[in-house]
């Protein structure tokens, strides 16, 4: 088959799962991209991985940004003609903000953080389903069904051979006291998600954040950086609570709740 000069034939199993990851990371670094893929078993070699990349690159389906800071690896972000290639393949509506290229250095650490996140549940070996912002978006958006809140992503791990869903934030920096009044009615009135977990980089925002989420709903608050060495074992607090337990159990239990109708005491699902 011959291609008009400048196109480029994309592959249905290399080309579009790594747009795809781009896309709705917002920002990936390079190793975190070949990371994903590699785990999504979509790559092996890191070879064939730089010349896919410089590739859709070179054909502007990709952006490329330097990083002016740390090690400066080069992270990535989606085009438009990247974004509206996937629409064509039936890639869920994207929001125009989702392909503002020059946010600042915040929306890009909270993306590239968020990523390690998701790397750490994809090595777990528990993730079952990672749903990010941008199809959380969509949903709420465009259909009858949706979250009352764009949640950073709603993920689903197998614990004890039983699927846990619950919705993620990853709170970087503090927000004003008004933002967490909006969340936490939002919360409360959360239907297709029944368990929350916020981490933080630190104990000083851990508490702030936690005195802000102080609700009936089952929120669990822990760290971070705890968080990509332990991932499921992590130790969290309830709001409320001044005991830790570990996230398995919290997820189990709460699953267990759910299926007798009692998520906490008084308020049935």
């Amino acid at each position: 088959m011959r291609y008009w000069k400048g196109s480029i034939a994309l592959s249905s199993t290399r080309d579009y799962p790594l747009l795809r990851h781009v896309l709705q990371s917002g920002f990936v670094t390079h190793n975190q991209l070949f990371e994903l893929l590699k785990l999504d078993y979509c790559v092996s070699s890191r070879n064939a991985f730089n010349n896919r990349v410089l590739r859709l690159v070179n054909h502007h389906l990709l952006i490329r940004h330097a990083r002016p800071f740390t090690n400066r690896e080069a992270v990535y972000s989606i085009s438009g003609r990247g974004a509206s290639e996937l629409a064509s393949k039936g890639d869920c509506f994207i929001h125009t903000d989702h392909l503002n290229n020059s946010m600042g250095r915040g929306q890009l650490n909270h993306s590239l953080d968020l990523n390690e996140i998701h790397l750490a549940l994809k090595r777990s070996g528990t993730l079952v389903f990672w749903t990010p912002e941008m199809e959380i978006r969509s949903q709420s958006d465009l259909t009858g069904n949706g979250y009352w809140k764009y949640y950073d992503a709603v993920v689903v791990v197998r614990l004890a051979g039983q699927d846990c869903k619950f919705a993620l934030e990853y709170e970087r920096t503090p927000k004003a006291a008004r933002h967490y009044v909006d969340v936490r009615q939002r919360i409360e009135m959360e239907t297709l998600v029944h368990q929350f977990l916020y981490l933080v980089p630190n104990h000083d925002l851990l508490c702030f954040v936690t005195d802000k989420l102080n609700c009936k709903r089952a929120v669990y608050f822990g760290l971070f950086k705890d968080f990509l060495q332990e991932t499921l074992a992590l130790p969290v607090r309830r709001n409320g609570s001044p005991a830790s337990v570990p996230l398995a159990s919290v997820l189990t239990q709460g699953k267990q709740a759910q299926r007798t109708g009692m998520l906490f005491p008084g308020v049935a699902v």
